[in-house]
């Protein structure tokens, strides 16, 4: 919270010279009645004080009389000599009977010394004499409030108070115990109703002002100074513009009435500072000021969503040695983190949490904003451990006086679900789901929750269940910010491409400024680019058939590359696509090379992707000309089928088309899709060879999650596969009938990983067996390393190097083989 200035000293002098003027004991007895001394003492009531000080110093203190003394005491004091008064008083009338006025003045001269005690005993010694002396009364009432005895002031005025209601002075005097106490909003209660009764007096109008500053009300405190000017001193002036300007900070974090004011009360305090700090600043003065504001000012800008301004100020106050509040660390830690620098931001919000002068009703924010600041540093373990501690400090009721069951708290609630949502940041994605649905039952009418729960449905693949969530909760928050970004999200996975539109228009029109909306829009921009994809392959193969350097399948010394681009998105769902490739390999009877190149259409709506293309293919003799097309088509989250047709396909053995044969065919499949970490598809493939070979082959192929953790994944994959063919002794391999089963461990490890980069590297082992008919079964190995590598959503590469031991028609055949891939966009 912003801090307000407590009541200055001038303020508390005025108060008190206003509660002397008005008393009965400036009409001074004095003692003498000589004309002359007579004379000096009415100059001095005058204002005049110097010749009558001088004549009562020159006084031996055997020859003054307890009343010259009395007039020494009253005129040093009127003359603001407080350290003569003392001197005088503590020398050589402490132990004469003094005037009530004498007294009065020494009492008063100790509380301005801030000598409690003995102020307070001066004043009870006064009492004595007259104990019905309101001025005395007030004068002890006051002395004693600011001596820390502020509920015994407070006590004492109010009886007075209560005496004679319409007095102004008590009224004021009551307020000014009541600020003492630290109760200022009654303490402006008192000084309103002295205003009412005395608004014409320059003293109380000023009191009233520094009230209502005191109850972070500057506002009407300036409006209430701008009518009466010179009634303020440059000094409180500049701070009551100060404290409006970091009243306005503090509106600019709520909510406004409308999306179009959301930086009209950060606008207007950045304006009030740009002045004061214009005006203020040369002023070695008001140094002070100069630097609260400075400090102030971080808010706004942090409001205004001008965070690197924010951050650049902070350090420049740093540099200056500057020490900042914790209420401006959580806005320099909130810039940190909104600035995508969360290594900076996470001392910082350690540093408001464990300050002694913390807030707790900030402690589940500042902990969600630390929780954020660490999964944006890779570190999800230390995240989730953040959030499992706020979950389980915080009770799931507050205790009320008169409640006995208490009532809901809504910390609890924000704590449990950001203990929930972890697991999808730590891939703990089952446990996310557990939480989050329990604590859905518990609160169903919780938008927050609900959107926690539609984004994990996403992140689980279920893209169609987090649809239906977050129709549901549209019903209750239809123009919620981040449901409708969540919405966008849930329709570019469902190919939804118009629906994407019309959300990210809309609230990147409504907030541009927020990172989320930034967030989204930038996917869009990058769904919206033209894209290439290059793969590319080598690999050398020992052993199989009659000759040992030529594999029997791929041959040796094979290589290849192909390269496809696809245009931007025409009419949202068509991408026009153009590629061409190169294959070459050495086999037993010669080298084979393949050149293609293909053009086509894609379209992808939802539930469906069709593409179709038509190649020419250049090998052996002369080109001919080929076609496919294919489509894959999603029955729900769960389910797809698809299928393909070709003429001359592109899957043709190289070898078989270094011998002239070509293939024509099809394939169908159906995919079972449990989740992000498992999965199994079954997959029928039938081939027609020009030489008459009739080829079918099937295959079943899965994975199963085995392990999950922030940077380490683990799966068991699984590949069946079955062939028959028709014709024996041809060029290219070509088995009667074969069985492969094949395990593959999985190993995915993150090495690197920043927002949009990513960096990572892959192992694979396995171990099967291969039957072929007519041959004995023989065991199949398989290691395998790769690294990828993702930047800024545009750009993704990988490359995978393996070495895969099996029989080929009895033989041993051992392949090497390297795998690169690239996909662009721009």
């Amino acid at each position: 919270m912003l801090r307000n200035l407590p009541l200055s000293a001038s303020g508390r002098l005025r108060l008190l010279i206003g509660v002397a003027l008005c008393s009965q004991l400036l009409m001074p007895t004095l003692a003498m009645a000589d004309p002359a001394y007579d004379a000096l003492i009415i100059q001095a009531r005058n204002g005049n004080f110097s010749p009558a000080l001088t004549q009562l110093r020159q006084l031996s203190s055997e020859r003054q009389t307890p009343g010259q003394v009395s007039d020494h005491l009253v005129i040093a004091g009127w003359a603001g000599q407080d350290a003569e008064v003392l001197q005088v008083y503590e020398a050589q009338g402490q132990h004469r009977n003094l005037t009530t006025q004498a007294l009065a003045t020494v009492a008063r001269t100790y509380r301005n010394q801030r000598q409690w005690a003995q102020a307070e005993a001066v004043y009870r010694q006064a009492l004595l004499r007259e104990p019905n002396n309101i001025d005395l009364q007030l004068g002890l009432a006051l002395t004693q409030a600011d001596g820390g005895q502020a509920s015994e002031a407070v006590q004492r005025i109010r009886a007075l108070v209560a005496a004679k209601p319409d007095d102004p002075t008590r009224r004021m005097a009551l307020g000014y115990a009541l600020a003492r106490a630290g109760l200022n909003y009654d303490a402006l209660f008192e000084f309103d109703q002295a205003f009412i009764r005395a608004s014409d007096k320059p003293d109380v109008a000023r009191e009233y002002i520094v009230a209502l500053q005191k109850a972070r009300l500057p506002e009407p405190a300036l409006r209430l100074s701008a009518q009466r000017p010179g009634l303020l001193d440059a000094v409180t002036q500049r701070r009551l513009e100060g404290d409006l300007a970091a009243e306005r900070v503090r509106m600019a974090e709520f909510a406004t009435r409308s999306e179009q004011e959301r930086y009209v009360i950060a606008d207007r305090a950045l304006q009030d500072y740009d002045k004061l700090l214009t005006r203020w600043t040369p002023d070695p003065t008001a140094h002070d000021d100069v630097v609260r504001w400075r400090i102030d000012r971080l808010g706004a800008l942090k409001a205004r969503a001008r965070t690197a301004e924010a951050i650049r100020e902070y350090e420049t106050l740093k540099g200056e040695g500057v020490q900042l509040p914790t209420y401006a660390v959580r806005w320099v830690a909130a810039s940190y983190l909104d600035q995508r620098e969360p290594e900076k931001a996470e001392p910082l919000y350690r540093q408001a949490l464990a300050a002694p002068d913390a807030d707790p009703a900030d402690r589940v924010e500042d902990s969600t904003a630390l929780f954020y600041a660490l999964v944006e540093s890779d570190r999800a373990l230390d995240a989730r451990e953040v959030a499992d501690n706020l979950a389980k400090s915080e009770n799931p009721r507050e205790e009320l006086k008169g409640l006995p069951i208490g009532n809901p708290n809504d910390s609890w609630m924000d704590a449990q679900q950001l203990a929930a949502q972890a697991g999808t940041y730590s891939n703990d994605l089952p446990g996310s789901e557990a939480g989050l649905e329990a604590l859905v039952r518990k609160a169903p009418g919780n938008v927050s929750l609900q959107l926690a729960q539609a984004n994990m449905y996403r992140a689980r693949d279920w893209p169609r269940r987090s649809e239906s969530a977050l129709k549901e909760t549209e019903s209750q928050a239809p123009r919620d910010i981040s449901l409708e970004v969540s919405q966008a999200y849930t329709a570019m996975d469902l190919q939804e491409w118009r629906q994407m539109d019309v959300l990210t228009d809309d609230v990147l029109a409504r907030n541009p400024d927020s990172r989320q909306v930034q967030r989204l829009s930038r996917l869009r921009d990058v769904h919206d680019m033209a894209e290439l994809r290059v793969e590319a392959y080598t690999g050398k193969s020992y052993g199989g058939g009659n000759n040992q350097d030529a594999g029997a399948v791929s041959g040796s010394r094979d290589w290849g590359i192909e390269s496809v681009i696809y245009t931007p998105p025409i009419d949202e769902d068509w991408r026009l696509f153009a590629g061409a490739g190169y294959a070459t390999a050495d086999f037993s009877e010669g080298t084979g090379q393949h050149r293609w190149q293909r053009v086509g259409v894609e379209r992808r709506t939802r539930d469906m992707t069709i593409e179709a293309e038509v190649s020419n293919h250049s090998y052996g003799d002369g080109s001919k000309q080929g076609a496919a097309i294919s489509i894959a088509r999603d029955i729900n989250d769960n389910w797809q089928y698809g299928g393909s047709l070709g003429y001359l396909l592109s899957t043709t053995p190289l070898r078989a088309l270094n011998d002239g044969v070509t293939a024509n065919g099809g394939s169908g499949f159906i995919r079972w899709r449990a989740n992000e970490s498992r999965e199994w598809k079954l997959t029928l493939s039938p081939s027609h060879f020009s030489d008459g070979n009739d080829r079918v082959e099937a295959l079943l192929s899965g994975r199963e999650g085995l392990y999950s953790s922030p940077k380490v994944q683990v799966d068991l994959g699984l590949e069946v596969g079955a062939s028959r063919n028709s014709k024996e002794d041809t060029v290219y391999f070509n088995p009667k009938s074969d069985f492969t089963v094949l395990p593959v461990l999985n190993i995915n490890h993150v090495l690197y990983h920043r927002y949009e980069t990513q960096w990572s590297q892959q192992f694979q082992v396995g171990a099967g067996t291969y039957s072929q008919r007519d041959y004995s079964t023989g065991g199949i190995g398989l290691v395998g390393y790769g690294q990828r590598f993702r930047w800024n959503d545009v750009l993704e590469a990988g490359a995978n190097l393996s070495l895969i031991s099996r029989p080929y028609d009895g033989e041993r055949e051992r392949d090497l083989r390297l795998l690169v891939d690239l996909t662009y966009r721009f």
